[in-house]
């Protein structure tokens, strides 16, 4: 990705499309999480982040965020900038290792040449902070320069095992005069000096041409493999995206370092705008995953208005006996939740509006019946439909490449839990087993609406209040 500063001030100008409860940059342009940790007690959550304009990526600084509880969220000052010869061009994303009441930032340092071949390089730096506020950058970076792995070599994802630390970096290669994806993995008894020891897993050319934001981590016995492979190309309903996120589940040996997988590549999610995910195991065990909210060349409207991009909720990470991942919504978000405007049976036609275009909504049916279900807005409608007949479920938000469909078969009853905010909707389908993400816009009220042929146990819609402040508020003019 090749990045340009743009000389625009980035202010909000109008809060029509800015989310009430997902987080979201205060002006700018945001993309891929990066450093997503615990620190003393409190969430913290850093972000590729274009202070300067929302029209662009630009040069990747470090934007910086905490919570208390995963849904009330605080703006912090920039952590890190651009500001040295080894990441000029770009703070790259990266993670964060918590160790002896510190903060260890692991990120990849751009840097460009214009009109040399390559016309970049990329090597991984380290910055730490003591109290999760103030980052400073090791003197000595970079701590790694992947020799021979140039010239895309990015996204360091780091924790320990043991007495050893290891890394998982997100590489492209040339085979056979073709691009192709992979992930390295690296160890260091130190935090600081680095050696490559493995592969953890390369593309054959189906799964693309690079690999980026790798994660590696253990869930119910077994290893999963989350990355964000890049040129996948689209099969029926699979890999609509302009780029992907999914996961293999597989073993692996720490003695021999050598990860087996077990299943295929999976989608984690099957929506539109679902990229770049970022785990961590927090103070209670939970396996907790969010992801950038978007993806490269949408465009969307917001860019006018002063921002881009959003986070997906934070959701619980579990792994099924058959190795499929759940993905469940942080219960914390109840406490977003306000005034219930309908529950109960609801019979096709039930409309109810939402107060400023944000709400929550649950679903309960028979598996035997077709459900419809409709988001309405002022100039454009959404619409959720489950095919009992085909075993299918979709999200179709209008206009070119809007239908977004999947398998799924939900045994006992039909279940949706659906979060609609104020420019996106996110449909969890079941326990969780589906996940549908999606951006839409649209002015004026938001209504939800039942299909006319529609027959439903129970309709509840609840109200969602702010907790992402704006200008400094949680209240919205």
């Amino acid at each position: 990705m090749f990045l340009f500063v743009y000389s625009i001030n980035a202010e909000i100008t109008n809060n029509r499309y800015y989310p009430l409860y997902h987080f979201a940059p205060q002006q700018g342009w945001m993309n891929d999480p990066n450093g997503f940790s615990v620190f003393k007690n409190v969430y913290h959550l850093f972000y590729q982040y274009n202070p300067v304009s929302s029209l662009e990526p630009g040069t990747a600084h470090w934007g910086h965020a905490t919570s208390k509880d995963l849904v009330h969220w605080k703006h912090l000052p920039i952590a890190m900038y651009p500001n040295n010869t080894y990441d000029k061009n770009g703070v790259f994303s990266g993670s964060a290792l918590i160790e002896d009441d510190k903060m260890y930032l692991y990120y990849t340092g751009h840097i460009n040449h214009p009109g040399e071949t390559p016309d970049h390089e990329e090597h991984q730096a380290l910055a730490t902070s003591t109290d999760g506020v103030n980052v400073v950058k090791y003197e000595n970076n970079p701590i790694l320069y992947g020799t021979g792995r140039q010239p895309d070599i990015r996204d360091p994802k780091v924790w320990k095992h043991g007495d050893t630390y290891y890394m998982v970096l997100g590489n492209k290669f040339t085979k056979n005069n073709t691009s192709l994806g992979r992930v390295l993995l690296y160890s260091s008894k130190d935090k600081y000096n680095w050696k490559e020891v493995a592969v953890i897993g390369e593309s054959d050319g189906f799964l693309g041409y690079m690999w980026e934001c790798p994660d590696f981590f253990q869930l119910n016995g077994h290893f999963v493999f989350l990355w964000s492979p890049q040129g996948m190309e689209p099969q029926g309903d699979k890999y609509r995206n302009l780029y992907q996120t999914g996961y293999i589940v597989g073993d692996f040996d720490y003695k021999t370092l050598s990860f087996k997988p077990i299943t295929e590549f999976r989608e984690l999610d099957h929506g539109h705008d679902f990229y770049a995910t970022q785990t961590i195991l927090d103070n209670n065990g939970r396996r907790i995953v969010v992801a950038w909210f978007d993806m490269w060349e949408r465009n969307y409207p917001e860019q006018l208005d002063g921002f881009t991009g959003q986070l997906t909720l934070p959701r619980i990470l579990t792994l099924t006996k058959d190795l499929r991942l759940i993905q469940r919504p942080v219960p914390e978000i109840k406490v977003a939740r306000t005034k219930t405007l309908c529950t109960g049976q609801a019979k096709g036609g039930t409309k109810v509006t939402l107060k400023d275009k944000a709400g929550e909504i649950n679903i309960r049916a028979r598996v035997t019946n077709d459900m419809e279900l409709f988001i309405d807005g002022r100039n454009t409608s959404m619409r959720i439909y489950y095919s009992a007949f085909c075993g299918e479920i979709s999200l179709d938000r209008g206009g070119e490449d809007g239908l977004r469909r999947t398998e799924w078969r939900p045994k006992k009853e039909l279940m949706l839990n659906i979060y609609v905010d104020a420019s996106s909707i996110e449909v969890f389908c079941g326990t969780g087993e589906v996940t549908m993400s999606s951006r839409y816009f649209t002015d004026g009220p938001v209504s939800v609406r039942l299909g006319d042929t529609s027959s439903v146990w129970q309709f509840k819609v609840t109200n969602m209040r702010s907790t992402v402040p704006l200008n400094g508020s949680y209240e919205r003019q």
